[in-house]
């Protein structure tokens, strides 16, 4: 005989579990409404691709926050430079009026008032070098350079627009050297200095003028470079030449200089009338500037055998 089953409590919970348990295993089955199911490996992509992008973002940031401090710090220290030039400019310029009062009224001589003048133009030349180097450091953020295969900033040739300032501040200390030929001219003449000391002062008026010639050459390495006549390496071969035989002429001139004095000194000496003490400096100086012409020599020999 057929029985029916009653279900019992037990039985009925069970079953209630189950189907919950199905009901929500099918739901996480499906995708969401109104969203696109993507591609795992799509995604894995898109995140190594976030992650990279935001790696590089990092980097750029620090280098620029690196860049941004040391531009801080150079323009910081060219403007320092400046306010200190305009002081002394603005006290050589008080000195100026009041020596043109003086030389007006016939107080002081005209090669008295031509030196403060002198002064006044050379501290004036040192503002526009301070300022050339501000300008050169807010446009590149680095320190002014001076090599002359450095490449021009903005368009500007800074390194040039240096070098004429720098003809301009030798010109200034010959002239200042020649004001005094004529007076020392007249000491001699009457005694009062010794002729070496004469000879000196022309001796300067020569190497400032073979200092300018040597920098006018820069001048011109420095264009073949900025035209591409010549490579990096061949500008800085040619300029290290060129400074060196600059160095090796002043090296000559200065010992040639000292051993006649050396020579003038000893005469003295073997007849009393100065101390040996003299003729012993003078001596240590010879020995140094001979040890500068040695050097200046092997500087040009080895830089004779790049060429």
């Amino acid at each position: 005989m057929t029985e029916i089953y009653e279900p019992n409590n037990q039985f009925l919970e069970r079953l209630e579990w189950q189907l919950s348990s199905e009901y929500r295993r099918a739901s996480r089955l499906k995708s969401s409404a109104g969203k696109i199911a993507v591609p795992r490996m799509w995604v894995a992509a898109a995140c190594m691709v976030g992650v990279l992008m935001t790696g590089v973002a990092v980097i750029k940031a620090a280098d620029y926050i690196q860049d941004s401090w040391r531009r801080k710090i150079e323009i910081a220290r060219a403007e320092t430079e400046i306010k200190l030039i305009k002081a002394r400019l603005e006290s050589a310029s008080e000195m100026e009026s009041r020596a043109k009062m003086r030389f007006s009224n016939g107080l002081i001589r005209e090669e008295e008032y031509r030196m403060i003048q002198i002064a006044v133009e050379r501290a004036e030349l040192d503002l526009k070098k301070s300022l050339l180097n501000l300008d050169e450091v807010k446009a590149s953020g680095e320190i002014p350079r001076n090599e002359l295969y450095a490449p021009l900033v903005g368009g500007r040739d800074f390194v040039s627009e240096r070098l004429k300032i720098e003809i301009e501040m030798i010109e200034l200390d010959s002239e200042q050297f020649k004001s005094r030929v004529e007076r020392f001219k007249q000491l001699v003449e009457n005694g009062l200095v010794r002729g070496d000391e004469l000879s000196q002062i022309q001796a300067e008026i020569a190497s400032r003028k073979v200092m300018i010639d040597k920098i006018q050459k820069r001048l011109d390495l420095r264009k073949r470079f900025v035209d591409g006549e010549i490579t990096a390496q061949e500008v800085e071969i040619k300029d290290r030449m060129t400074v060196a035989e600059r160095n090796l002429h002043l090296a000559r001139s200065k010992v040639d200089s000292l051993k006649e004095r050396l020579k003038r000194l000893k005469t003295l000496e073997a007849r009393r009338m100065i101390s040996p003490m003299e003729v012993k400096q003078l001596q240590y100086a010879l020995d140094a500037a001979q040890a500068e012409l040695e050097l200046a020599t092997l500087e040009m020999d080895v830089l004779e055998k790049l060429k």
